[in-house]
């Protein structure tokens, strides 16, 4: 599906912006990634982006994952995916728990004599915005993704303050944690320390890594490096700016914790 028909059919539904679809789009198309795994979906924008892109291939599959209550989205994933036609290359999971918890069956279905056999070539993750749930969906995601695939963090410089007017469950996080950037730790921490991953890197709101290939193989290009060639400068910008902001962030809630011991 041509990505003008995909976006005019999705416009003004949250969250997933315009411009944001077409990197998904652009990235799923060059790096021909076929098997793709998504971790939050919330009405399912994102979802029809990377579906579009298989389309236009011809082939491939999304596992797609998010909690039941998304069921009562409106829309929900479902209308969209019958909205645009593309409900044939999209299975959606809809957990009682977490993610965490289907990707364990993932990885039992994928392991064979003691060993979990990858499957996915993409995973999106995009859900929990917590160091407990995203930090072990990192190391679960590892155990189901090809060497030279690549895995996306949506939302690195987010913070639960940033939602604290607007939803309950930001007001039961601890103070300290609410002003912290979790999946900028995980990524930083976790990700970028990790010896299996390699190419990683931030741009705009989005954590980009590759799987490592491993020695003796040549791997494919760094399609996110062409992918955001093709955008211009302003996703660089965008860069820097919440760059800034997180670090004045991070300034400010240090400055209360010292306050807070003396």
């Amino acid at each position: 599906m041509d990505f003008e028909v995909v976006a005019e059919l999705l416009k003004d539904i949250p969250y997933t912006r315009p411009r944001h679809g077409k990197i998904l789009f652009d990235f799923v198309s060059g790096s021909e990634s076929k098997d793709i795994l998504e971790l939050g979906f919330a009405h399912g924008v994102s979802t029809c982006y990377l579906a579009a892109a298989l389309d236009e291939m011809g082939q491939g599959s999304i596992v797609t994952i998010d909690f039941e209550s998304s069921r009562y989205n409106d829309p929900n994933i479902f209308t969209l995916l019958e909205r645009t036609g593309l409900m044939s290359y999209v299975t959606p999971v809809l957990s009682e728990s977490s993610y965490n918890w289907e990707l364990m069956k993932l990885i039992e279905e994928q392991t064979y004599q003691g060993k979990c056999r990858p499957r996915f070539d993409f995973c999106f993750i995009d859900g929990g915005h917590l160091w407990e749930v995203d930090g072990l969906a990192f190391f679960l995601v590892d155990k189901l993704l090809k060497p030279g695939g690549w895995i996306l963090f949506d939302d690195v410089y987010w913070t639960y303050q940033d939602d604290i007017g607007h939803t309950e469950l930001a007001k039961t996080i601890p103070e300290e944690q609410r002003h912290v950037a979790q999946i900028e730790r995980v990524f930083s921490l976790l990700v970028c320390q990790h010896p299996g991953f390699e190419n990683a890197t931030i741009r705009e709101k989005w954590g980009w890594a590759q799987k490592c290939i491993g020695r003796g193989r040549e791997g494919p290009s760094n399609v996110v490096q062409e992918v955001y060639a093709k955008q211009g400068v302003l996703f660089d910008l965008m860069a820097i700016f919440n760059k800034i902001r997180s670090l004045r962030v991070i300034k400010r809630a240090k400055e209360r914790n010292r306050s807070s011991l003396k």
